[in-house]
């Protein structure tokens, strides 16, 4: 008996089982742990890439209207100078009526070759009769196309502002990358969109769907400023630019008006045809043309000049005409003593102007200097476009003019959100072996537990005691994330449930190679690209959303304004 018992006090067996049953512990919990955390991490990685995902979305809805606009401004662009070609057939037409036309009228009783200019005569007739029928119609139809391209624009700059108000059950594709994410409270607009009036959706400077719209619009001519606190009654300026339409109210005098009408009568004019602008052919039937001939007495030279463009006149101009697409084909005849003397002055002894013009009084035809027959080519004038207004003034701050939108995500962490007060669910990160087990209650320092409140920078801190928690060794309930002793922790808690993710999307104009071409909703160049987040525009969720941007808000005004 006794040697048994001295066998088994020398007996060392059963030691690693001693020593494997502490590591195994110290290993279980590690890789709880390492679960715990790797779990945490690809939360995150989803959430983040859904907000990425998202701002990417709203940045390329951005570029692709802003490209839209630009896109259907060179369609009118186009139709301006179409009107200013059939507009200059018009006046070559009168011309060669009223010269070889009537010429040819009197030559065709001439024996032999009289035929020949009675069918040039009743060419020029049949040409002129032509024109004056279909050029008003087609003047006509394109300024309408260009009326349904301006509506077409106030359309897609509507539904990209419907766009960047987000909610999740409008925007796909947030849930798609991440089935759980949360859009913040300050990107729901809390209501129906249709269900609310328009103002009420833009009078709140305080949600990022305010912001995110108005950074959009603000690079219109007509949008909101930047450092507007609302957006107004009329965000993306329809109802200024419609006034181009109404013959009262379009004048010359109004800058808002002026900038339309002297813009695109510029970008008109600037790209019209050779023919069109000045005028080409040969002698006699061409629209421009100079002939010289040296007789005895002295030199004699016939001019024909052309011209063509869309002319903007004051309202005191002949009743308001407005805007003008004139087209001219004049001849002037002049001469001077001897041949070849080139520093003595012609004298102008004839001349003849054909001119035609459409306005908003119907046009006119001016035959034979001075003398005007009226009602021929009714045309509205400039219709209404979408144009840009890009600022370089403090230009990191404001983007060169480039459209920002911030996208922020949340994700409750916490399982229990059964409804009607089921509680069966659990922690998602919470292991119950391990969180109610008793070696996991071991108190901490006791720090947090006191049942007295105390006061600290954010207010008044809330103790586990308060919580109903205990400090552990290993607590992996995310219900807590951000802090349990202050009120910031408490608002980030309820706003976000445990998990934020942010992103910026910004629209950027952006052409290959060397260029110095400022944005502009003429050139279709706009793409899309994922931004950095401090150099935002929208400090005040900045700071509400990261207390450590507030810290080092120096840096970042000391490295990027």
């Amino acid at each position: 008996m006794f040697g048994m018992v001295r066998r088994l006090r020398r007996d060392e067996r059963g030691q690693a089982l001693v020593l494997g049953a502490v590591c195994m512990l110290v290993v279980a919990v590690a890789v709880m742990s390492s679960v715990s955390i790797g779990h945490g991490v690809y939360e995150k990685m989803k959430l983040q890439d859904a907000a990425d995902a998202q701002a990417y979305s709203l940045a390329v809805k951005e570029a692709r209207a802003y490209n839209f606009l630009a896109y259907t401004n060179r369609a009118m662009v186009v139709h301006y100078s179409a009107m200013l070609t059939v507009m200059s057939y018009v006046s070559h037409a009168v011309y060669l009526d009223r010269t070889i036309g009537a010429a040819a009228k009197y030559l065709k009783v001439l024996p032999g070759i009289g035929p020949v200019f009675a069918a040039i005569s009743a060419m020029i007739k049949a040409w002129v009769k032509t024109v004056e029928e279909l050029v008003p119609t087609l003047v006509r139809v394109l300024t309408e196309l260009n009326v349904s391209l301006w509506i077409s624009q106030e359309a897609m700059l509507s539904a990209t502002l419907y766009d960047l108000y987000s909610d999740a059950a409008r925007d796909k594709s947030i849930h798609l990358t991440d089935p759980r994410a949360e859009v913040e409270p300050s990107m729901d607009d809390n209501d129906p969109f249709r269900d609310v009036p328009l103002p009420a959706l833009y009078s709140d400077p305080g949600t990022l769907n305010h912001s995110n719209g108005k950074n959009f619009l603000h690079v219109l001519d007509d949008g909101p400023r930047s450092s507007s606190p609302w957006m107004g009654a009329d965000p993306t300026g329809m109802a200024t630019r419609g006034r181009l339409l109404n013959r009262n109210q379009n004048r010359l005098s109004d800058a808002d008006m002026a900038k339309y009408r002297l813009l695109m009568g510029s970008m008109a004019n600037a790209v019209r045809r050779n023919w069109t602008a000045q005028g080409e052919g040969p002698v006699l039937i061409g629209r421009r043309w100079n002939l010289r001939l040296c007789l005895i007495v002295g030199e004699l030279r016939v001019e024909k000049t052309a011209d063509s463009q869309i002319k903007s006149f004051a309202e005191q101009f002949e009743g308001n005409r407005n805007d003008q697409l004139f087209a001219s084909d004049d001849i002037k005849m002049e001469v001077r003593p001897g041949c070849g003397l080139g520093f003595l002055d012609w004298s102008t002894v004839f001349e003849l102007r054909f001119r035609v013009a459409a306005d908003a009084r119907n046009g006119f035809h001016q035959e034979y200097g001075n003398q005007k027959v009226s009602a021929h080519h009714p045309w509205k004038g400039i219709t209404p476009f979408v144009t840009s207004d890009t600022s370089f003034f403090n230009p990191w701050k404001n983007h060169f003019g480039y459209p920002c939108n911030m996208v922020v995500l949340s994700k409750d962490m916490g399982a229990m959100r059964g409804n009607g007060g089921d509680e069966s669910g659990k922690e998602v990160f919470q292991l119950e072996n391990l969180s109610r087990n008793s070696f996991m209650r071991t108190r901490g320092s006791g720090k947090y537990n006191s049942d007295l409140a105390q006061n600290g920078p954010y207010g008044p801190r809330t103790t586990n005691m308060q919580e109903g928690i205990q400090e552990s060794l290993l607590d992996m309930t995310w219900r807590y994330v951000g802090g349990k002793q202050d009120t910031f922790a408490e608002e980030f808690r309820a706003r976000t449930g445990g998990m934020m993710a942010m992103s910026v999307g910004r629209a950027i104009y952006h052409r290959p190679g060397q260029w110095q071409e400022e944005p502009n909703f003429f050139n279709p160049l706009w793409t899309a690209r994922l931004a950095p987040i401090q150099t935002h525009w929208d400090e005040q969720h900045l700071r509400f959303l990261i207390p450590t941007y507030r810290d080092a808000n120096w840096l970042f005004n000391g490295l990027t304004y």
